[in-house]
């Protein structure tokens, strides 16, 4: 059976889209995706910050990924004049009870090869006056990007290459055929289509499992050669800080290490990120976020209902002691879908290929910073 396209892409977030602007250079590629538009979900419910690299375990796919697409992603803005600031990010213990989780951060930052540097002692005694801040250092290539635009320079880029988007198509199921598959899809008009491709990217986000699962893939595993395919869902919510006076304050990200705690990595992996932190929007606006909480639900809600606001009121006013109540409103809410793992693995970025058939899998946080890395990676499986 004649193929309709060489390559089929679920999920038009930003690791879809990031892949189809580069697959389809040599490649005749289809994008499905369930929503009505590119990027509704995670891709668009996140910090946008471009991350340096600096929290992750030495060689992980999130530490080597992030580092090369924090160079790529900066490049990609300049050349398609997505709006970006480096406006650089300090790490800071905030009390002396947290100086051995930043001594911790500082050494993992260091090994990392990202470009970092101590405070020194004048700039630390300005940022007290503003700050609640007993020591710090500062990630120089960490920065924000106006993550809307980033989308949008990604599909405009496959749609040049000859890319097709098929929106509102859900997949429902999927037949392997001879060498390749046959894709069901269902449209929003309750119509029924198939599509016949050589070969699938998964990059469908939260519902990667779900697509693997159609093919036949075990997600628990099953053997030493089959990674395990489940995730789990960790849901962060934001809170806008409205009092611009306090927005001037700061022209950088602010990330606060924990209290009491010795490993950075152990913190991170235990609580799903990395605790209410203060970032900037291109656009100058300032947000706490997010925090953490497993979920177990499939349903994903998008409503900030406002009920952690007293929750961000301490925590933001731990780093910033002038902030009230007051000057926060409930902002967005967003979901990091994480690889499942056992005997306490780290849950890294899952990219994996069997044949014809490529999963992403757990492409969280760093996951914006790194999809053009992440692409690039894809693109190579179609070079060999």
């Amino acid at each position: 059976m004649e193929s309709d396209f060489e390559v089929v892409i679920i999920g038009a977030g930003v690791i879809g889209l990031a892949i189809a602007s580069q697959i389809s250079e040599n490649h005749n590629v289809l994008v499905i995706e369930k929503n009505e538009r590119f990027g509704l979900e995670s891709s668009s419910h996140n910090s946008e910050v471009i991350h340096a690299g600096i929290y992750y375990p030495l060689n992980s796919n999130k530490h080597l990924l992030c580092i090369k697409g924090n160079q790529l992603i900066y490049d990609w803005a300049k050349q398609f004049s997505v709006p970006h600031l480096k406006i650089g990010k300090i790490v800071s213990a905030t009390t002396d009870s947290s100086l051995t989780a930043l001594e911790d951060a500082w050494e993992l930052a260091q090994s990392s090869g990202a470009n970092i540097k101590k405070i020194n002692k004048n700039i630390l005694n300005k940022l007290k006056l503003n700050l609640n801040i007993a020591d710090g250092f500062f990630s120089i290539d960490s920065g924000i990007i106006d993550s809307a635009s980033y989308l949008n320079s990604l599909e405009f880029v496959a749609r040049n290459n000859g890319t097709i988007f098929g929106y509102s198509s859900k997949v429902i199921e999927i037949e392997k055929i001879n060498s390749g598959y046959k894709i069901v899809l269902q449209n929003n008009d309750d119509s029924i289509g198939t599509v016949i491709c050589e070969s699938i990217i998964n990059a469908a986000g939260h519902g990667s499992p779900s697509i693997a699962a159609m093919i036949g893939y075990p997600l628990d595993g099953g053997t030493d050669s089959m990674p395990i395919l489940e995730q789990v869902i960790n849901k962060g919510v934001y809170f806008d800080i409205i009092n611009n006076n306090i927005n001037k304050l700061i022209d950088y990200l602010l990330y606060p290490v924990p209290d009491n705690e010795e490993n950075m990595q152990d913190y991170i992996s235990a609580f799903g990120g990395l605790g209410i932190h203060v970032t900037k929007s291109v656009n100058g606006t300032m947000k706490l976020g997010p925090d953490s909480e497993w979920i177990d639900e499939k349903n994903l809600s998008y409503i900030n209902d406002g009920k952690r606001l007293e929750a961000f009121y301490r925590a933001g006013k731990l780093l910033i002691p002038r902030l009230k109540v007051d000057d926060l409103s409930p902002g967005q809410v967003g979901f990091r879908s994480r690889i499942k793992t056992k005997d306490e693995q780290y849950p890294d970025f899952l990219i994996w290929q069997d044949e014809n058939y490529i999963h992403l899998g757990g492409i969280e946080s760093p996951g914006l910073t790194a999809s053009l890395a992440i692409a690039e990676r894809v693109n190579d499986f179609f070079s060999d």
